[in-house]
């Protein structure tokens, strides 16, 4: 049964497919360890040996610093998250200290580099639009919004730049 998924290859930390109870013993790579503590849903837990100072990876994309030696089937877990679950009161035995510290740096745009896609091309016969009457015989008008979205978490820098840059045209 799957318990937890490798995002990348490159991933050193996998992500829980649901909550997985201490006790549960899990099998990565002909490797089979015990966790020791409840792991919630969409949580990381190490899948391998991590030294302290080592990058924490996941997507492919490292997102924190391993402040403490961390094993396989460690809770991967910061100060904030841990204080948001003691809060909750969820009734599980949580790690009483963080073992990583965020590492998450900024996307940097490099607009010689960037390539844009092919626009989609246009209806061959527009004959309708999305749009409403106007009151007081004003005509028709649209709703025009603008959506820029991220479908990956590695798209999300660049959708949050993309959106600051297109503000002053709205």
């Amino acid at each position: 049964m799957t318990v937890a998924r490798l995002a990348a290859p490159s991933d050193n930390v996998a992500i829980a497919v649901r909550q997985l109870e201490a006790g549960t013993q899990v099998r990565h790579k002909n490797t089979v360890w015990t966790l020791q503590h409840t792991v919630l849903e969409g949580h990381r837990i190490a899948v391998r040996p991590i030294a302290v100072g080592e990058k924490l990876v996941s997507w492919g994309l490292p997102f924190g610093i391993a402040i403490a030696p961390l094993a396989p089937g460690d809770y991967i877990c910061n100060r904030s998250m841990l204080e948001a679950l003691k809060i909750r009161a969820l009734g599980i035995a949580l790690p009483t200290q963080p073992n990583f510290e965020d590492e998450i740096v900024p996307f940097q745009l490099d607009e010689k580099a960037f390539r844009p896609g092919e626009p989609a091309p246009p209806a061959p016969t527009p004959r309708t639009f999305q749009g409403y009457r106007r009151p007081g015989g004003r005509g028709v008008g649209t709703r025009n919004f603008v959506v820029i979205l991220g479908t990956t978490s590695r798209t999300a820098g660049l959708a949050r730049q993309l959106a600051a840059r297109l503000q002053p045209l709205a």
